[in-house]
């Protein structure tokens, strides 16, 4: 359908929550206020028997209740076992939408984390063709819970609902969508995306690595780079993750990046960094050659050179040519020595620009030794003179 790939360019899915034995012993022992809850709704039994009415009912009145309930009324269900949401159930099915969102501050944080689960399992049905006519009903609904979550003191419950919004960025309904659904699902979801970035200012690592993850989720790369910025994190559980939730986004993380990270302190993020250059089809010497490229040893970078020279699994030119940027005059001027018997216009290129602008002097004079000569210009003709006869040719 052609809605579905426009509006493709954000990301989806749906998960199920977590913990469902938080809520059975909250429960059983009292979560603040829970008492008064129960208290309220006496005479008023809600478990697997009650009717989707009755848990809205429950939900709204933060009723745990209603997510034990519910639980079991939604399932976290393979593709292949998923059911479409009857129209005649859509509206009780909004309601309990809506008695999650009303009744969400007063659970306690697993609790809530449970309800932003449910409420995204809930929108998933509403993704099973033939989704009913009022799913974008229910977006409104979502988007205050997963806000919500986002911002909770709580940083278990923000990591949750990370998780859950990095698998709806490409959520899209069971159903053709006209151009204004379209539109509202598009808002829906860059309404999502800046509670999502504010959670990169946590000082917490939890809520760090759930936003990484759920940014490096995004399919357009200028939405997702904000979260690239911490590959540099002193947090050595982000820097991991960042390199994971980047893996195959070449353009943010490229094979420079994760050649750097060979160096990191921390053997988790070399790991990390080793194993994505190797889905990438590098080979274990092609990395021990950036390893060596990148090092913040001058001298390995310096030993590298005469290895690069002669290989031909790889361009060696372009290797020699990131080289011929290194901070050391000692790996330039090698860098050009071993330039200098190629014939590649980007090294003819970089050679005459070293020639006109390295800051060092002895690397200006060896890149002129090799640059080629300048193709001498053609002396620009006078114009005629007065009286030339060119002025008035003659005709034949």
């Amino acid at each position: 359908m052609p809605e579905r790939r426009r509006a493709g360019r954000w990301i989806a899915g749906i998960v199920a929550c977590a913990a469902l034995a938080a809520v059975v012993v909250g429960f059983r022992h009292g979560f603040p206020g829970a008492r008064e809850n129960r208290a309220g709704l006496a005479g008023a039994p809600v478990d697997e028997n009650s009717t989707l009415e009755e848990l809205a009912a429950a939900a709204q009145a933060s009723d745990p209740r209603a997510l034990i309930a519910l639980e079991r009324r939604v399932p976290q269900t393979s593709d292949a076992s998923r059911t479409a949401c009857p129209d005649e159930e859509v509206g009780a099915w909004l309601h309990i939408l809506e008695g999650l969102r009303s009744g969400f501050l007063g659970y306690k944080p697993a609790a809530r984390a449970i309800a932003v689960g449910l409420a995204c399992r809930i929108l998933d049905r509403f993704s099973i063709e033939p989704a009913p006519p009022r799913w974008a009903e229910a977006l409104p609904k979502l988007h205050d819970l997963l806000t919500a979550g986002m911002t909770d003191a709580e940083p278990a419950l923000r990591v949750e609902t990370l998780e859950q919004v990095g698998k709806l960025w490409v959520w899209l309904p069971g159903r053709s969508m006209a151009p204004v659904e379209e539109d509202s699902l598009v808002r829906w979801k860059e309404q999502l995306y800046q509670p999502a970035v504010r959670c990169l200012g946590h000082r917490d690592t939890s809520t760090l690595v759930a936003a990484v993850r759920c940014l490096g989720a995004l399919p357009i790369d200028a939405a997702a780079a904000p979260a690239m910025a911490y590959l540099d994190n002193s947090s050595v559980e982000v820097r991991k993750q960042t390199i994971l939730a980047f893996a195959k986004r070449n353009t943010l993380l490229t094979d420079d990046l994760l050649l750097n990270r060979l160096h990191d302190i921390e053997s988790a993020v070399r790991k990390a960094a080793t194993k994505v250059l190797t889905s990438r089809g590098l080979s274990d010497e092609q990395i021990g050659l950036g390893a060596l490229i990148f090092s913040p040893n001058p001298q390995e970078r310096l030993r590298v050179i005469p290895l690069l020279k002669d290989r031909n699994d790889i361009d060696p030119s372009l290797w020699l040519i990131q080289l011929s940027h290194d901070p050391e005059e000692m790996v330039r001027i090698g860098a050009v020595e071993a330039m200098g018997k190629m014939k590649s216009r980007a090294v003819s290129r970089r050679l005459t620009e070293m020639a006109r602008s390295d800051a060092s002097e002895a690397v200006r004079r060896a890149a002129g030794k090799l640059a080629p000569a300048a193709t001498p210009q053609s002396t620009a003709a006078l114009p005629p003179l007065p009286g030339s006869a060119r002025l008035n040719p003659k005709a034949n």
